[in-house]
C-alpha cells in the first residue's frame, strides 16, 4: 500500500483506484505534465517471483505496441524500491462490473461489447492475446456526453508466438467465470479464447449471472468443460430466442466451432437483437408456393396463375421477406390486385374498315314510281288518240 500524498517514482499519489491479485492502481499526478495518470504497482511481496515480475513487465511492453481508441494507453514503466510500476492513461469513469443488468438496456450492453470486440480484434491482428476479458477490465468513461469504452489490464497477456515459460508453473491467473475451456485444460490458445470470454461478459451484462455460475470452482470448471451453453433468453425478458444460437456458437467448447473474430460475433448479436435472425449459421431458404413468404408491413397477396402452375408472390422492392411459420387452416381470402393481362391476352389493333358507297334506293318504293310513270304515259297516249279521233 502507498499512502495518499506519497511521491512514488516522481508521481504524487492522490488515492487508490483499485486493487487486484497482482497489484494496485492509484490515481497520481504526473511529475512534469499537467495531467492525471493511473499508476499500477506490483504487490511488493510478489517482486521476488521472477515469473510474475516478468509477466508484469510484459504487460507494459505488449500494450505499449497497441495504438487503438478502445485500449488504455501505456506511457512508461520502471522499478522503484524493489517495486515494479506502470504509468497508464487515466480513465475517469467506472468499470462494466458496476453496471446493474436490471437497468442496463440491452442495446447499451451490445454497444459496450462491440467496442471491446474492436479492441480485441485489433490486438489479435497485432499478435496479442488478452486472456482475461471480463467486465472489471472494461472501463466506461463519458466524453462529450457519449460513452467511451476502454479495454485494460493486459497483465496476463502474451504474444501468440511466444515460446517463453511464463505459464508453465501450473498457476492459473485468468478469472474462472470467463475462462475458455482450452485455458482450463492448458491447451494451445488463440484469439477465439478471448471471444469465449467476451461472450461470457455479454452474458453477465444482460443477465447478471455468468453462464456456468456455481458455488464451487470445481463446478464452474465442469460447466465450462462439459455442460452445454445455457440459453440466455429465458434469463431476461425481452431477449429474442434466436440470440441463444448466437451465444451457443460463441460459447462452443471447440474453438473451431466459434466465430472467426470477436466483431463477427458482435455483428451476429446485433442482427439477432434487431431482426430476430442469428446470422450465426446459413438460414435455409423458405419453400416456394402461394403464401410462402408474407411481407413485413403488409398482408400476403394471393398469387394469380393457372390452376396447374402456382406462382409465388414477388417481394416488393426494399422490403425484406421474413420467415414465419404457416398458420393452421386455410388462408384468409384476400382481395386480388388488378393484374395486367398477358401479351397473348391483349387484343391487337383492328384492321381499318373500307368505306362502302352509300346503298342506292330499291325495293317497293322503286316499283311504285315506275308504275306511276307508266300509267301517266298510258293516260297521255290515250288522251292524244281521243283528241285525234274527235277531229
Amino acid at each position: 500500500m502507498v499512502s495518499d500524498g506519497t511521491v512514488f517514482a516522481g508521481y504524487t499519489i492522490d488515492r487508490q483506484l483499485g486493487r487486484g491479485g497482482m497489484g494496485s492502481v492509484y490515481l497520481a499526478r504526473h511529475p512534469r505534465l499537467p495531467r492525471w495518470t493511473a499508476l499500477k504497482l506490483l504487490n511488493q511481496e510478489l517482486y521476488a517471483d521472477a515469473e510474475i515480475r516478468a509477466r508484469f513487465e510484459r504487460e507494459a511492453d505488449l500494450v505499449a505496441q497497441l495504438d487503438h481508441p478502445n485500449i488504455v494507453t501505456v506511457f512508461d514503466r520502471g522499478v522503484e524500491d524493489d517495486q515494479l510500476w506502470i504509468s497508464m492513461q487515466y480513465i475517469d469513469g467506472v468499470d462494466a462490473s458496476t453496471l446493474d443488468h436490471r437497468t442496463l438496456p440491452p442495446d447499451r450492453a451490445v454497444q459496450i461489447i462491440g467496442e471491446t470486440a474492436a479492441a480485441l480484434d485489433y490486438a489479435h491482428r497485432a499478435g496479442v492475446l488478452h486472456r482475461d476479458v471480463k467486465p472489471a477490465n472494461i472501463l466506461l468513461a463519458r466524453s462529450n456526453s457519449q460513452e467511451r469504452v476502454y479495454l485494460t489490464d493486459f497483465g496476463i497477456a502474451r504474444l501468440r508466438d511466444d515460446s517463453g515459460h511464463l505459464t508453465e508453473t501450473g498457476s492459473f491467473t485468468a478469472t474462472l467465470a470467463y475462462a475458455a475451456p482450452e485455458q482450463l485444460t492448458g491447451a494451445a490458445l488463440d484469439h477465439r479464447a478471448d471471444q469465449y470470454s467476451l461472450a461470457c461478459t455479454l452474458f453477465v451484462l444482460l443477465t447478471g449471472t455468468a453462464p456456468y455460475e456455481a458455488p464451487s470452482p470445481a463446478a464452474v470448471i465442469t460447466g465450462h468443460l462439459q455442460a452445454p451453453p445455457p440459453p440466455i433468453s429465458p434469463r431476461r425478458g425481452g431477449l429474442p430466442p434466436v440470440l441463444d444460437a448466437v451465444m451457443a456458437r460463441a460459447l462452443a467448447k471447440r474453438p473451431a466451432d466459434r466465430f472467426t473474430s470477436c466483431e463477427e460475433f458482435v455483428d451476429a448479436v446485433r442482427r439477432a437483437m434487431r431482426t430476430g435472425t442469428t446470422g450465426a449459421r446459413p438460414v435455409a431458404r423458405p419453400p416456394s408456393g402461394p403464401h410462402a413468404q408474407p411481407f413485413v408491413g403488409m398482408s400476403p397477396m394471393r398469387p394469380v396463375s393457372a390452376p396447374s402452375t402456382p406462382v409465388a408472390p414477388r417481394p416488393m422492392p426494399g422490403v425484406a421477406p421474413q420467415a414465419m411459420p404457416p398458420r393452421p387452416g386455410p388462408p384468409p381470402s384476400m382481395p386480388q390486385r388488378p393484374v395486367a393481362p398477358a401479351a397473348w391476352q391483349v387484343p391487337g389493333p383492328r384492321p381499318p374498315v373500307p368505306q362502302q358507297p352509300a346503298p342506292s334506293g330499291g325495293g317497293w318504293g322503286s316499283v311504285l314510281v315506275t308504275l306511276a310513270i307508266v300509267l301517266v304515259v298510258v293516260v297521255l297516249v290515250i288522251g292524244l288518240l281521243w283528241v285525234i279521233t274527235t277531229l
